[in-house]
């Protein structure tokens, strides 16, 4: 579909500039990126899906991205759009609770960043267009920081001080 592809390609420069000012930050860099690419998620997802989203809202919204699993084609396209948007909406929860982890002085367990690693790299090779490789670089960091931050508290643990 070009019209995802020209929107993916106008998203692209946004998500390079909020990369940009998350490192310049500096701090908790992998939730600010998971809260980034949600928002950029619905972002597109609303303006890829801007005539599927009328179409719920004009239909009376209740029940209306129900297509009992592609048993109603008319809504097939409903159903994707919530997925799409509601997918958005979770990184960008997770990003918060990354962030809120991280405010508390500790670092999220790396199974979290191991199991997005997983989750993004099948998804990507199922869809290569799509962004999941985006999250790949949160989830990298994730697994490192929390390398690094119990290898931090083991070496605290041992020492004499």
């Amino acid at each position: 579909m070009l019209e995802a592809d020209l929107v993916r390609l106008a998203l692209g420069p946004l998500f390079l500039i909020c990369l940009g000012v998350i490192f310049y930050l500096g701090k908790r860099k992998a939730a600010r990126l998971l809260m980034a690419v949600g928002v950029l998620h619905v972002l597109g997802g609303t303006l890829v899906g801007r005539r599927l989203l009328a179409e719920i809202g004009r239909e009376g919204f209740f029940g209306e991205a129900d297509s009992a699993l592609d048993h109603i084609p008319a809504r097939t396209g409903r159903e994707l759009v919530f997925w799409f948007m509601l997918w958005g909406v979770f990184t960008f929860f997770l990003g918060q609770l990354v962030s809120w982890i991280e405010r508390q002085g500790r670092r999220p367990p790396a199974y979290l960043g191991w199991e997005l690693v997983t989750v993004s790299v099948v998804a990507a090779a199922l869809y290569p267009k799509g962004g999941f490789w985006l999250v790949l670089i949160p989830a990298l960091m994730l697994t490192r920081g929390a390398a690094t931050s119990s290898e931090g508290k083991a070496a605290a643990a041992e020492s004499p001080e």
